[in-house]
């Protein structure tokens, strides 16, 4: 049996458990003042340096908010760190396929948004068709000219569009977050010429299957488009 060595936690852990506990127990929720930093002292029978430290972590993943001169508060989600989930990504046993994986996910949720939740509103539809038509104007006129970077930039405003769509905050933030990434992701997916000049037209059919609100072939191209990225990677889905 493998015994590992037993590692006492540091003070300042012990206090963010204790602070956790808290929020998560409901005793505070969010909008309510927190106890300041001699109040938890007191509390935990510590030192207020430790508390101290804690709290800045605290409001740094923006748990906790500072209003001066009326306290500290417990922040609502809205507020809370989208840097901090998308380091949990970063930094997790992740790699090219899992994003590609992760931005499906975004994508598909954002095709349903488009046809199925707005299907009513032709407005919202033309607009984002509109942006993906421009962003794929770019990427021809970009390969053209043989500015990757701007066939890059062109390729993840798409796909950002339609992530766009949901309205929801998180998609938005780590999509914004992985910036660098993505764009490594869809630098190597588009790494030979061949493939390259493929580029515009396989947007454009996932555009066409929008403007036609055919949310099934449009799930289909977009999950193609995917496949063939993989193909690319010489990767098989469900392997490492």
């Amino acid at each position: 049996m493998d015994i590992k060595p037993i590692r006492q936690k540091t003070v300042v852990a012990q206090v963010m458990e204790q602070i956790r506990n808290l929020i998560a127990s409901g005793d505070y929720k969010p909008g309510d003042r927190f106890p300041t930093e001699f109040e938890l002292a007191e509390m935990f029978g510590i030192g207020r340096s430790s508390i101290r430290e804690a709290m800045k972590i605290f409001q740094h993943l923006g748990v906790l908010e500072s209003k001066v001169p009326k306290g500290t508060f417990v922040a609502d989600s809205s507020n809370i760190s989208k840097e901090s989930l998308t380091w949990s990504i970063l930094l997790g046993n992740n790699d090219f396929y899992d994003l590609l994986e992760f931005r499906l996910v975004m994508e598909h949720q954002g095709l349903w948004y488009i046809m199925v939740y707005h299907a009513g509103e032709a407005e919202f539809k033309d607009r984002i068709v509109a942006q993906l038509k421009t962003e794929v104007k770019t990427m021809r006129e970009a390969i053209q000219r043989e500015d990757y970077t701007t066939r890059l930039e062109a390729d993840y405003r798409f796909h950002k569009h339609i992530i766009g769509a949901c309205d929801n905050d998180i998609f938005n933030a780590v999509y914004e977050n992985l910036h660098a990434f993505l764009i490594e992701e869809i630098k190597r997916a588009q790494k030979d010429l061949s493939y390259i000049m493929k580029t515009p037209e396989h947007h454009q059919k996932l555009i066409d299957s929008i403007k036609s609100n055919d949310f099934d072939a449009a799930s289909n191209e977009f999950r193609s488009h995917i496949r063939d990225v993989n193909k690319v990677f010489n990767h098989t889905p469900g392997n490492a």
